[in-house]
């Protein structure tokens, strides 16, 4: 299942339709349920899905839980309102009755709620999104982020074998700390050279803590660029030569490589001939033999592998590579609330890029549930290709927060166009006329759709998934 979702673009556009959109628009529904719950309004359906129903489930305390024919999320009916707008007077009673032969004795419309109340109701939906955004971000902080770990090798520094450290080993933090680079571990690592500091060192599947005490100053500019094998294509001399996922290329036929460039350049020097590549592997350097192919594959370099850079430093006998490390409880909780805010800053600053002309249109195009998809069609194969399941729960994450701001901005037929409507009656002393309000929602229901049928067609034309390939 999961190769063929890598392969099939399709099945993984209707699988991410199926993992990111509808449990995020479940979860907004299910949050207007329990507000509503809260301030005591009735809720005389909750269905799973949108309409035409299938059937009713079962029905709990006057609420019918129904399952509907199509598969977007679902939504909830209270008492005066339907899908669309809030109802008028006759309605509104035809509902109360309804409720009490349920066996509900004191129904309660959202009209009949207070302000307050109602205000929390039609938030409630956003409110779900927003905490599931949250607690996503928590799993992914604790399933492990982006860091540079050190790793030993040719017996590492006398200094770092005396302190227990052995080839093999990964350092993933100085004193409790995890950096992103590799200058920033080194000046942790050598940060004062008479008082010694706990090495983080994953070994094997345990983790270990390791007091070191420097050796002396090292150099943060010694730290130089080597090519890092993230991928081997299948029946290439990469994988014929036997090289793997994160082994370090040191040398090409001797001369010492600085990046991934030296290694592009030198290979196409020598398509055809037979060269010797000095490998880091877990601790150890090996040479190995391989030809470059002249007529590789479309999509396939000549060597065969997939490359990104990781840093050397001979002088700490050190190589720096990019990994996931998980964080603490009491770390992935303020990164959580940290990445949302993130998110909100760089929405904030969409219209001063738009004023300023730096704004990428492409890239801040409207997107409808296809072009959503689309996206997580990628990101879900990415997933599997790389073993990393945050990077999908990375995107559920930030969907289901977009969805809770999207529906909280003041636009007629949105929730954030119904609070309008709440603080006009406060500031006015009196509501709107069901009438009216149920109209301009009526009204803003239609323009939305429409926008959304062009972006549909848009998508559909031009894929959003070809922004990230």
């Amino acid at each position: 299942m999961l190769d063929f979702l890598r392969e099939n673009d399709v099945l993984s556009t209707i699988f991410a339709f199926l993992l990111v959109l509808i449990p995020a628009v479940f979860i907004h529904e299910m949050g207007h349920f329990i507000t509503a719950k809260l301030v005591g309004i009735t809720i005389l359906e909750f269905g799973i899905g949108m309409p035409p129903r299938a059937l009713r489930l079962f029905r709990l305390k006057g609420t019918d839980y129904t399952l509907n024919w199509l598969p977007l999320g679902g939504f909830v009916r209270p008492l005066g309102e339907d899908i669309v707008r809030q109802q008028g007077d006759e309605a509104t009673q035809q509902d109360r009755d309804e409720a009490r032969t349920r066996g509900i004795v004191n129904p309660k419309s959202v009209g009949d709620a207070k302000p307050a109340g109602r205000i929390l109701f039609m938030a409630g939906g956003a409110i779900a999104n927003f905490i599931t955004a949250l607690l996503l971000f928590v799993v992914i902080a604790l399933s492990g982020l982006p860091a540079v770990v050190a790793a030993p090798f040719g017996g590492a520094s006398g200094a770092l074998s005396n302190a227990g450290v052995q080839s093999g080993d990964t350092i993933v933090a100085v004193d409790g700390q995890i950096v992103n680079s590799a200058t920033d571990f080194l000046a942790l690592l050598h940060q004062d050279d008479s008082e010694p500091v706990t090495l983080t060192v994953r070994r094997g599947g345990d983790t270990i803590d390791v007091m070191y005490t420097s050796a002396g100053v090292i150099d943060l500019e010694t730290v130089s660029a080597r090519p890092l094998i993230v991928g081997v294509a299948n029946d290439s001399p990469a994988s014929e030569a036997g090289l793997q996922d994160n082994d370090v290329i040191i040398a090409f036929n001797g001369e010492t490589l600085n990046g991934y460039e030296a290694l592009q350049a030198l290979t196409r020097e020598n398509l055809g001939q037979a060269v010797t590549l000095t490998v880091w592997r877990a601790g150890e350097t090996l040479d190995v033999t391989i030809t470059p192919r002249e007529t590789p594959p479309e999509g396939q370099g000549a060597l065969g592998i997939q490359i990104s850079d990781a840093g050397y430093d001979p002088n700490a006998g050190l190589v720096f590579l990019p990994d996931y490390v998980s964080r603490p409880l009491m770390q992935a909780i303020p990164y959580s609330f940290q990445r949302m805010g993130e998110v909100v800053a760089q929405i904030a600053s969409i219209p001063s890029q738009l004023i300023n002309g730096t704004a990428n249109g492409e890239e801040l195009r409207v997107a409808s549930p296809l072009g959503i998809s689309q996206v997580g069609a990628v990101l879900v194969q990415e997933s599997i290709e790389r073993n990393r399941p945050t990077i999908i729960l990375e995107y559920m994450a930030l969907i289901s927060f977009a969805l809770g701001l999207t529906n909280l901005l003041p636009i007629p037929a949105l929730d954030g166009g119904r609070i309008l409507f709440v603080l006009i009656e406060l500031l006015r002393g009196r509501p709107i006329s069901p009438e009216r309000e149920g109209m301009v929602h009526l009204v803003g229901m239609v323009v939305l759709l429409s926008l959304m049928f062009v972006v549909l067609i848009n998508d559909a034309i031009n894929p959003l998934s070809n922004l990230l390939r």
